[in-house]
């Protein structure tokens, strides 16, 4: 999913009615709200104004695969046809901001360099797909994980900085994100701990020792020995 600011670019100038099933304004979810589920109608876009989400599919035999995960900034449920593909629920105590399809539609006719910026959205939402089908085929464990670990430092100004960094997802979250098992999660992230390139402080935040070794280690360079 990618970090767009098209939610408040476009309310400057249009204002979004309310107009059934919430959308159109400002909603907080506790976490494990449910945004959104597979098959309800697409009323509308979500931008996250703070706090994260999850996006997933369950499959018929109860395993399940989790898409995406969104933060601040993100907007979620774009390309979705007329009904939502995937189920969305929060992970934290989450803000969104509604966008109602139709008054996004609206607003395109009326300002046609929107539709620009939602071809961006839409090319960000592929990059992500492509690259978890990279990492799902491709690489080992331990690169899935440093991959997902290096994506998640970026979103910080400064990830060589040692700070705290969130992990506001489960280890469970994880595992399902990156096609493993919970016990090979653990066990990899206690053995990037244990090589010094990351420290875990608490089950909710990471530290990045050597941003240098987790990026070598995310593009398949084995420093794992």
């Amino acid at each position: 999913m990618q970090h767009s600011s098209i939610a408040s670019s476009v309310e400057t100038q249009t204002p979004w009615p309310s107009e059934g099933n919430g959308a159109g304004g400002v909603r907080l979810l506790a976490p494990y709200d449910a945004l959104f589920r597979e098959g309800d109608e697409t009323v509308a876009f979500y931008e996250i104004l703070s706090g994260a989400v999850r996006a997933y599919k369950i499959f018929p035999d109860g395993r399940r695969q989790i898409v995406a995960f969104a933060f601040a900034g993100d907007i979620v449920g774009f390309g979705h046809g007329d009904t939502y593909r995937f189920d969305c629920d929060s992970l934290t105590t989450t803000r969104v901001r509604a966008i109602h399809k139709l008054s996004l539609l609206r607003a395109m006719r009326d300002r046609p360099e929107l539709a620009e910026k939602l071809l961006d959205v839409a090319r960000g939402e592929v990059e992500t797909l492509q690259d978890l089908s990279l990492l799902l085929c491709r690489k080992t464990a331990i690169e899935r994980i440093a991959s997902f670990l290096l994506t998640m430092a970026r979103k910080s100004a400064d990830p060589a900085s040692g700070e705290r960094l969130a992990l506001p997802m489960c280890r469970a979250d994880i595992a399902d994100y990156l096609g493993l098992t919970i016990e090979t999660v653990s066990r990899n992230m206690t053995r990037l701990r244990t090589l010094r390139i990351i420290d875990l402080p608490d089950r909710g935040s990471f530290q990045v020792r050597s941003l240098e070794r987790l990026r070598q280690l995310a593009e398949c360079d084995d420093l794992s020995h």
